[in-house]
């Protein structure tokens, strides 16, 4: 999906791809952990095939160049008692900032939820929800403190209580339970 955006005397030629992981190319990949050790430090480079099996990348490319990336991927959670299926959102990073790239990303995600009618989320710092409000997400503070990791193997439960929620809802309204009901929904996924 190709599209040129003019705004003032500049211009932008964009295109957003939808990349299963498998499609991904080793390049792309690499790139990718470049870019996320020089925003976070070393400790963000991540193997993606292995902690995102089955995610759809999200890339934002400007001239051809990648200017922006993310990712949804499927995550289980059972919520009292009953089972859904919802998209992770996560490692976006907007490589040039103030460019709107990350708008565009976010879009996109948009996009791709509507058209699947799924439920989203995605855990953040406190400071990124307003970012997430004007682009058209909903969020919902300490979010996370009603989630749990739980071991599918192991069976043990791990609890984060360090994170805002951003999600967009979509038919199963499986975060307005949440949030409207009690108790906490465990996932398959540790960290998305």
């Amino acid at each position: 999906m190709g599209r040129v955006f003019r705004e003032g005397v500049s211009e932008m030629k964009i295109e957003i791809e939808f990349k299963p992981i498998e499609k991904l190319k080793k390049k792309e990949l690499d790139f990718m952990n470049v870019q996320r050790k020089r925003e976070y430090g070393k400790s963000a480079m991540m193997n993606f095939r292995k902690e995102d099996k089955k995610a759809v990348f999200i890339l934002v490319k400007d001239e051809g160049k990648v200017v922006a990336f993310g990712m949804l991927k499927p995550v289980k959670v059972e919520y009292k008692g009953k089972k859904y299926e919802i998209l992770g959102m996560g490692r976006g990073l907007a490589i040039k900032k103030g460019r709107e790239y990350g708008r565009l990303l976010q879009a996109a995600r948009i996009y791709y939820m509507k058209k699947k009618d799924k439920t989203a989320v995605a855990f953040t710092d406190r400071s990124n929800l307003g970012f997430f409000e004007k682009v058209g997400f909903k969020t919902k503070r300490h979010l996370i403190k009603r989630f749990r990791y739980k071991n599918p193997k192991t069976g043990e439960i791990v609890i984060d209580n360090d994170g805002d929620g951003v999600y967009y809802e979509g038919k199963d309204k499986l975060v307005s339970k949440i949030i409207k009901g009690k108790g906490v929904a465990f996932t398959n996924a540790d960290f998305w």
